[in-house]
């Protein structure tokens, strides 16, 4: 970081652009530029400054973005999808990190603000939401088997994973910076996995594979717009959360 000065600015990071870009939708960007993986955005939003930033998929690239911020935010806020470990946690809920804790060491807990877990609740009840605040787990490969999910959910006490969440509050803490992630249910406790492209691309190869590469092709297309349809839940609830926490620009004269 090159500059430890507070700024009034609030950090948004997601780990992929799918997942920002409804949210950037309602921005006017004014800055771009690129730091390794990560892409830095600074907009504006009814006068306010925001920092969004598009980190990349894993706890390393997320750490990495938030270690090479220029100034100090205000905030930081990891936004994006997330997976249901239980349940009861259906597609499209959203779920406020009162916790984070990496999965594979789950004596590494990390308390998030709680102002800010307030502020992101209310957001989402105000947006009429379905909303949980709860322990969110963070691991370095996605989680779909049912056992690998429920066994995660014991080891950790975690509703939902993600592969970010963790390392940014991390991050976040070392500056002395406020942190919260907010999460959609994108695949719940019984969702398929998703099938890799160049897995069913070898299968179409093979006449006798064709009905497992349709259903492949299949799941994946359901995945993939669920995935979308999850993230249209979080771009009204971040809009309603930056203008509680931001204060607007004062009025000269």
């Amino acid at each position: 970081m090159k500059n430890s000065e507070n700024t009034d600015y609030v950090c948004i990071v997601f780990p992929m652009g799918m997942e920002q870009f409804p949210f950037l939708q309602r921005l006017e960007v004014r800055k771009r530029w690129r730091s390794g993986h990560a892409v830095y955005r600074e907009a504006y939003f009814e006068g306010r400054t925001i920092l969004v930033v598009r980190c990349g998929i894993g706890p390393e690239k997320a750490a990495a973005a938030i270690r090479k911020l220029a100034t100090k935010p205000k905030a930081v806020l990891s936004a994006g999808t997330a997976g249901g470990l239980v349940p009861t946690l259906e597609r499209t809920h959203l779920v406020v990190s009162s916790e984070t804790v990496y999965g594979h060491d789950p004596a590494s807990i990390l308390h998030c603000d709680e102002d800010l877990v307030r502020d992101v609740s209310r957001a989402c009840t105000l947006e009429s939401c379905s909303m949980s605040v709860a322990r969110l787990a963070t691991v370095r490969e996605a989680v779909f088997p049912q056992e690998d999910r429920k066994r995660l959910h014991v080891e950790t006490g975690a509703l939902a994973v993600d592969m970010e969440s963790h390392a940014i509050g991390i991050e976040a803490c070392r500056l002395d910076v406020p942190f919260v992630s907010l999460r959609v249910i994108s695949d719940d406790f019984h969702s398929h996995p998703l099938p890799g492209i160049r897995e069913t691309r070898i299968q179409w190869n093979a006449p006798c594979s064709l009905p497992g590469v349709l259903r492949a092709k299949w799941h994946r297309h359901l995945f993939l717009r669920r995935f979308a349809s999850s993230i249209e839940i979080l771009h009204p609830v971040l809009v309603r959360i930056v203008r509680q926490i931001c204060p607007p620009p004062r009025l000269s004269g």
